[in-house]
């Protein structure tokens, strides 16, 4: 007797066309965006806006041509770019040097030291310029010592010029730096690090340093433009310093008066947004095109810490 087995039909069911998607998974997707639409892309929507048009509504350039007409605009925007091509080189030597310090050598005290050293990332800049005009100004400090005790007879300008918001920024914004750079050599074999004798084997570096050099000038440029050197407009004013970009969008908005120099303050503001992005691009492409493939690195193991031996005989 032959048994007949029925073959009982399997429902399968059918792939869905659009994937199953959480209610609030889409409210939270819509919440950023709009978030991102309310206080981000409609400001700038705006700025520029106003940035392009008349008084009217008309689409005119007369507002830009005014600004690349006027030799005080002019000089604001070279300060302003001279002072973050400053920023970055100063930020750049300080902050190799406090990351290099805190990476390959032990001390007492490093653990508060390499606290210290991220405080003035996280206080407000005119917390900062505050503190060191009343150090530094010209009756801080400094100053009242110096006349008092060593016969100055009047007060050495610390701070009031370009070079005063140059220390200020430095101070607020190497920590920045310090942190990239600690990246970049906690990955280097401590071995590699050496650099040879120019009196002996020449003075040419390892593969280390040429990693740390690409990787630094990366660094550079991706700080340069994201680090918002344009945009500070407190230290400037706080040490006497109006012709950068910054500070004239700040002064010819919040004048309230002439409707000239309102415009005129919107434009630069759009100005600085423009140079903010080419740079952003810049550092982008740059980025892109280094290849760190072919070189050898390994992260730094523990217990490779060397003593700091006295100042004296400290060589790096």
């Amino acid at each position: 007797m032959k048994t007949s087995q029925t073959n009982s039909a399997v429902a399968v069911p059918q792939p869905r066309l659009w994937p199953r998607v959480r209610i609030g998974g889409i409210l939270g997707y819509a919440a950023i965006w709009a978030f991102f639409g309310v206080f981000l892309i409609y400001p700038l929507i705006r700025l520029f806006y106003d940035a392009f048009t008349t008084d009217q509504g008309q689409f005119t350039l007369l507002n830009f041509s005014d600004f690349f007409t006027d030799s005080y605009y002019l000089k604001a925007t070279m300060n302003s770019l001279l002072l973050g091509v400053g920023t970055v080189m100063t930020t750049s030597i300080l902050g190799i040097a406090i990351a290099y310090l805190l990476l390959r050598y032990e001390f007492r005290g490093r653990e508060l030291f390499s606290y210290l050293t991220i405080i003035p990332m996280i206080m407000p800049p005119l917390v900062g310029v505050m503190g060191f005009v009343f150090i530094m100004g010209r009756a801080g400090t400094v100053n009242v010592l110096l006349m008092d005790y060593l016969g100055f007879t009047k007060p050495v300008n610390f701070m009031y010029g370009i070079h005063g918001v140059l220390l200020v920024e430095t101070l607020h914004l190497f920590p920045l730096m310090t942190l990239s750079i600690v990246d970049a050599l906690g990955k280097i074999d401590p071995s590699s690090m050496k650099l040879q004798r120019a009196s002996g084997r020449g003075a040419s570096g390892s593969s280390g340093y040429t990693f740390l050099s690409r990787r630094q000038g990366t660094c550079l440029v991706r700080f340069w433009s994201s680090s918002g050197l344009l945009q500070i407009f407190a230290t400037p004013l706080v040490v006497g310093i109006g012709d950068l970009l910054a500070s004239q969008a700040y002064l010819n908005i919040v004048q309230f008066v002439d409707r000239r120099l309102f415009k005129m303050g919107i434009v630069i503001s759009a100005i600085m947004i423009i140079l903010a992005i080419i740079f952003l691009i810049i550092a982008k492409q740059y980025v892109a095109i280094k290849d760190y493939s072919s070189l050898s690195y390994s992260k730094l193991r523990g217990g490779s810490y060397r003593l700091l031996p006295p100042l004296q005989q400290l060589h790096f």
